[in-house]
């Protein structure tokens, strides 16, 4: 990680004495952690020391005795920050893996995960009521946080580089944040505005994550590094009354702006009448749309608002293409969602609400569940063959709004679906971003360029962007630094993507949707490979081979970038892999989903079943990972692939694979199986286990509902036969706890027969 080369770099201070002096001993060692401490803090009544380490454990110890009293785990990766409550009652964590954990003190158990940063949480602070929480992390922000509910309260943006420690001012009335891009910001905890900005600059490579209030006095002490004394500590003295008067708040001139976004989706299946919805919902008329590519992106004037607290609300609504091929990437972006609307064709007689379930299985993941407002769209086509009681029913099965009866093209319903959608959108409930003019502006920029229908420039270099941005308001001064992590932000909502390529380069896209609608024209053009592999030849689809028509109004270095970013994009969320042909040694992106071969019939005859699983939940692309994922260990190397097949071998011809049995809507079946003929000798009890074991923690990295199903065989000695998986799924699924064999009781029949 990047911030442990800083910590590494670091030098002891050479003065500093060999022997103890008399009054200074140590009175005893802590171990216990497998790793590097880089939190420790003591609860408010000094009872318990907590440690955090990059072994991914907290642990808890007397503190006189330094008995270990409990170790927690649940973090995934290193733990930079703990912290008590100003009551001692609850444990904060702020970890590598994103998250931020409570805990409670005395028993230890987790109370909950705070989730939201978009990177390394290096810092949390309880301030003194022990009603906030505050986290600032590698993303540049400072989040904010409800201590008892684990809400997010607030995003404070500002900082142009990682924030590296956060504290609140003993009285409650400041929280100071310390960052690597050599400032120390000051926020008023009423407003949570930034009311000073103290240069700290750095003089060389240091991470120095020190910062306190003086616990009575107007003081504020920070390290810091200059070129004399190389370590150094500053006090600043602070005039409470100036930064926190009538003035608060402006800073260089600017007032900070409060802004929230709401998300909402709009899904179905293919020629329900998305698109044209979303334009009647957008711009008020109806306009013929043609069949959705990928993804459109849109601001939805008609929902936006502006809270009793001053908070600018805005809804952005997604427009996602329903065709089976296309969810293979649309599915990575339904997440985070406020709303979502699944629209269902009512004039299809056969099966109105084919393809809802899938959608409903997409949106209901994660620890929150977002309002999903079922809507009948091209009402005006025909009549829905389900009655309105069954779609109420249907709704309130599933936990579901609806149904709305609408039509985009004369406008029915859409007045009531649009009041609807108001009262769903928690707008008092979501988190606001603080931030400055500056990024408020940058972003209002960018949400114009995709309102206007012009043929601007759709991919910028920082220069061209600030050019485009100066461009606005000669008047106008910003950093670049101020600029890109504006850019940076940004990308977390959607609003553009930050592009990089094979060779370095760093562009700015500023319609996001076309690298998706990009990556869905992947997909189709795989899936027509002649040999049906499910490939795309690598050197083709980079020298510009293949002809897809989100690069058609694109130059020659854009198709260049374009191209090489999306290709990225699913290497990077394995959801296909880069092979060499042998023959000719040239590289095939392979997508496992595609691959329509047919496994040989001999290979059936050589293998052997062993667990099962079914999964719920976000099913696409888990076939896809874990084919490239089980391929990527060092233990198992994958030697063959066909339609919902995979082989992989290990040592002297053992095999072990898996294979796909089942698809239905937001569910899958897989069985894993073992060589035992012609791979060699049968592979035993320890290649089996590992195999296993690699195979549960890919599927434990997905927000997935696993069932596993072990092999169940008859208990009568004389027969021993394996029963049918799905029998065993069924009485499982019953309670029950035995099932008959079809061996025995066929011996059976027949000795009657007899």
């Amino acid at each position: 990680m990047a911030k442990e080369t800083e910590r590494e770099g670091q030098q002891a201070n050479k003065d500093a004495p060999t022997v103890l002096p008399p009054s200074v001993r140590r009175v005893r060692t802590l171990e216990g952690h497998q790793g590097k401490v880089y939190g420790v803090a003591f609860d408010p009544q000094g009872g318990t020391l907590a440690s955090g380490s990059n072994d991914k454990t907290v642990k808890l110890r007397e503190a006189r005795s330094g008995k270990l009293l409990r170790t927690l785990e649940g973090h995934h990766t290193w733990i930079f920050s703990v912290v008590f409550d100003p009551l001692g009652g609850t444990l904060a964590s702020g970890s590598a893996d994103r998250t931020v954990k409570l805990w409670e003190a005395r028993s230890g158990r987790m109370l909950r995960t705070l989730e939201g940063h978009q990177s390394d949480v290096n810092s949390v602070a309880f301030d003194p009521q022990s009603g906030t929480l505050a986290s600032g992390s590698d993303d540049k922000t400072v989040k904010l946080w409800e201590a008892r509910s684990g809400k997010l309260l607030r995003t404070l943006e500002g900082h142009t580089s990682v924030v590296d420690i956060v504290v609140f001012s003993p009285n409650g009335r400041l929280l100071a944040s310390k960052s690597n891009d050599d400032t120390i910001r000051l926020w008023s905890c009423e407003t949570w505005e930034t009311v000073a900005v103290i240069p700290e600059p750095k003089n060389f490579p240091s991470w120095i994550p020190a910062l306190a209030f003086h616990p009575t006095l107007p003081l504020l002490a920070a390290g810091c590094s200059d070129p004399a004394r190389r370590w150094s500590i500053h006090l600043w003295d602070l005039d409470l009354d100036v930064l926190l008067g009538e003035r608060s708040g402006l800073v260089a001139g600017e007032r900070a702006v409060h802004h929230t976004t709401a998300k909402i989706v709009l899904v179905g299946d293919h020629s329900v009448g998305k698109s044209a919805l979303g334009y009647r919902l957008i711009h008020g008329r109806f306009e013929k749309q043609e069949s959705t590519h990928g993804q459109q992106f849109w601001v939805l004037p008609a929902l936006g608002q502006r809270r009793a607290d001053g908070t600018d609300c805005e809804a952005i609504i997604w427009d996602f293409a329903g065709q089976p091929d296309y969810r293979l990437v649309h599915a990575l972006f339904v997440d985070n969602a406020d709303l979502a609307l699944v629209l269902f064709d009512a004039s299809d007689l056969r099966d109105p609400l084919h393809g809802v379930g899938f959608w409903l299985k997409q949106l209901h993941t994660g620890q929150t569940r977002c309002p999903i407002i079922l809507v009948a769209a091209q009402t005006d086509r025909g009549t829905c063959s389900l009655t309105p009681d069954e779609l109420k029913a249907f709704c309130k099965r599933h936990g579901i709004v609806g149904p709305v009866a609408t039509s985009a093209s004369i406008g029915l319903g859409v007045p009531e679906l649009l009041e609807l959608m108001k009262s769903l959108i928690p707008w008092e409930e979501k988190a606001a971003t603080v931030t400055t003019t500056t990024f408020k502006r940058i972003k209002d920029y960018v949400l114009g360029l995709k309102e206007a229908e012009s043929d601007s420039q759709t991919i910028v270099t920082p220069e061209e962007l600030r050019g485009h941005l100066e461009a606005t308001d000669a008047e106008w001064r910003f950093s670049d630094a101020e600029m890109l992590t504006a850019v940076g932000h940004l990308e977390n909502y959607g609003y553009v993507k930050r592009l990089r390529t094979s060779r370095g380069q760093q562009r700015i896209l500023l319609e996001p949707e076309r690298l998706n609608n990009l990556a869905s024209s992947f997909v189709l053009e795989a899936r027509r490979n002649p040999k049906g592999l499910g490939a795309l030849e690598e050197k083709r689809l980079l020298t510009g081979g293949y002809d897809f028509p989100e690069l058609n109004d694109l130059d020659e270095g854009e198709h260049e970038v374009l191209l090489d970013s999306a290709t990225l994009l699913f290497l990077e969320h394995n959801v296909c892999f880069r092979e060499i042909d042998p023959l000719h040694m040239e590289p095939y992106l392979v997508f496992p989903e595609l691959i329509n071969l047919k496994k040989p019939p001999e290979e059936d005859q050589t293998t052997e079943d062993g667990v099962a699983y079914t999964v719920s939940g976000p099913t696409e692309n888990v076939f896809a990972s874990l084919v490239v994922l089980l391929g990527y260990t060092h233990a198992f190397t994958r030697t063959a692939q066909w339609h919902n097949n995979a082989r992989y071998e290990v040592g002297e011809g053992l095999a072990c694979g898996f294979r796909q049995e089942a698809e239905r809507d937001g569910g899958l079946d897989f069985v894993l199986c073992f060589g035992v003929l012609c791979f060699g000798p049968e592979v035993g009890p320890p290649v089996r286990t590992l195999f296993q074991g690699l195979f549960e923690s890919f599927l434990a990295r997905r927000n997935l509902t696993v069932m596993r199903y072990e092999p169940v065989h008859c208990s009568k000695a004389e027969c021993g036969h394996l029963l049918d998986r799905s029998v065993v799924r069924q009485r499982l699924r019953e309670g029950k706890t035995f099932a008959f064999c079809n061996e025995l009781r066929r011996e059976a029949d027949a000795a009657d027969d007899g």
